[in-house]
């Protein structure tokens, strides 16, 4: 049995008359119960039954996940709720004060950081998201950006931004799913923060976090909002704060493939090749100093392994000690022992990175990562690694996967391979030097000789 409907207020009035044209829009959608109302609405029964009483006039959120359910044009019940509020406001009465303050406060935000001036390449990476964001469709696809450590996720994410702000006159919300405490990084503090950046007062944020996630996807279909979640690395950190959106769009990144996910559009980012390595250092260490040493610049590349964030750090540091010939820094970079410590550039470090995915690792995974730095070699299979650390091939084959998860290993063309990148070899190697007890771990800052 479904929740019996709330009788209706027998005031007359325009909330009463709000009321009824509900009641009569359910009626029309097939009498739905307040129970299977909900499943879409993602507001209580009796929230929604509350809202069609007549007793108060419901918040907009309310009002339009009510509409939405019963399959009706929300921005036509949008307009029709703010002339009621308007209408029974200018009484003053108390029931509707807290409505229209809250619809007043809305907020616009802007809250993505600011994205690299060098951007270079991923020109089909931009067209297949600018596709998906420009289909025509009753519903936003969100686009899931996936890929290695270092390939340049967040900053093909945030041109994407840049390229469709102006698509989104409400605003821009992020949030770095990585970062933080345990409350920053779970679906219900995050959203507690976007209901806060839209305007809605503490004293309107839903307790329960059911009613929470359910308003803050009732706002992101009031508005045309973009939304960035960054660093993503499971799908219950992104699955709630996704719905059935007419205008706002969420991009998602992450190094983890997030497969549980349905419905979302993938873009899988490999290293540079090398021409979109040589064009980056070229506008980071300037035109004339590479065409004056084009093999030791192609070696930098080489050494980076065309990944973009070693590619960019190097770049910026040979910028910033124009006394420094390439081929000089390419002979630094050549000692395999010292590569990591070397790719480093103020706060941004290539192995921080790694050492934060190392750490997330299984034993099991981190057993397959010192094999590869035992044998530093530039492929490995499910097979081989069973072999060698005597496991079964599918207990092997789910090691591997999950190291492409975490940023690690990248699926190679030919089937049952998978590529070691240069970086992961590198610090695979530095791992397992580290694992002597009496050996600093890989993610520590080591002394470096003059």
């Amino acid at each position: 049995m479904g929740r019996p409907e709330r009788p209706l207020d027998a005031a007359d009035g325009p909330i009463a008359a709000f009321a009824r044209d509900l009641r009569a829009l359910r009626k029309r959608a097939g009498n739905p119960s307040y129970r299977e109302l909900a499943r879409t609405a993602l507001f209580a029964p009796s929230v929604l039954s509350g809202a069609a009483s007549g007793h108060r006039m419901p918040t907009l959120p309310v009002t339009l996940a009510f509409v939405t359910a019963c399959g009706d044009d929300w921005a036509t019940w949008e307009r029709r709720w703010r002339k009621v509020t308007a209408e029974t406001a200018v009484g003053g009465g108390e029931q509707t004060r807290p409505v229209v303050r809250m619809a007043s406060n809305f907020a616009r935000p802007a809250q993505l950081p600011i994205g690299t001036t060098t951007f270079v390449g991923r020109s089909e990476a931009l067209d297949s998201a600018m596709q998906v964001i420009g289909r025509a469709g009753p519903v936003r696809t969100p686009i899931l950006i996936s890929g290695p450590i270092g390939v340049g996720k967040t900053a093909l994410a945030l041109r994407l931004a840049e390229d469709v702000a102006a698509d989104y006159p409400d605003g821009q919300l992020y949030a770095d799913l990585g970062a933080g405490g345990p409350d920053n990084q779970s679906p219900n503090g995050i959203v507690h923060g976007f209901l806060r950046a839209l305007g809605v007062p503490a004293s309107h944020v839903p307790d329960d976090p059911t009613q929470r996630i359910g308003l803050c996807r009732s706002l992101l279909a009031q508005r045309r909002l973009l939304v960035l979640l960054e660093n993503a690395h499971d799908e219950c950190q992104v699955r709630p704060l996704l719905g059935r959106f007419a205008h706002s769009q969420i991009i998602v990144t992450g190094r983890a493939r997030l497969l549980g996910l349905d419905g979302v559009h993938r873009i899988d980012l490999t290293k540079f090749d090398r021409e979109e390595s040589m064009t980056l250092l070229e506008q980071l260490i300037g035109t004339e100093r590479v065409q004056a040493e084009p093999e030791a610049t192609d070696s930098l590349a080489e050494l980076c392994g065309d990944l973009p964030l070693a590619v960019s750090i190097i770049g910026r540091m040979i910028a910033a000690r124009p006394e420094w010939a390439i081929a000089y820094t390419a002979g630094l970079l050549a000692d395999r022992d010292r590569l990591m410590v070397n790719l480093c550039i103020g706060d941004v470090n290539v192995r921080d990175r790694f050492a934060s995915a190392y750490q997330m690792l299984s034993s099991a995974g981190r057993r397959a990562l010192d094999q590869l730095g035992r044998d530093g070699s530039r492929w490995i299979t499910a097979i081989g690694l069973a072999s060698v650390q005597g496991i079964s091939v599918p207990s092997a084959d789910e090691v591997l996967e999950s190291l492409v998860d975490a940023g690690l290993l990248v699926r190679a063309h030919v089937g049952g391979r998978y590529s070691i990148p240069a970086m992961v070899r590198a610090f695979a190697a530095m791992a397992r030097r580290a694992a002597s007890p009496l050996a600093a771990p890989p993610w520590q800052p080591q002394s470096v000789s003059a």
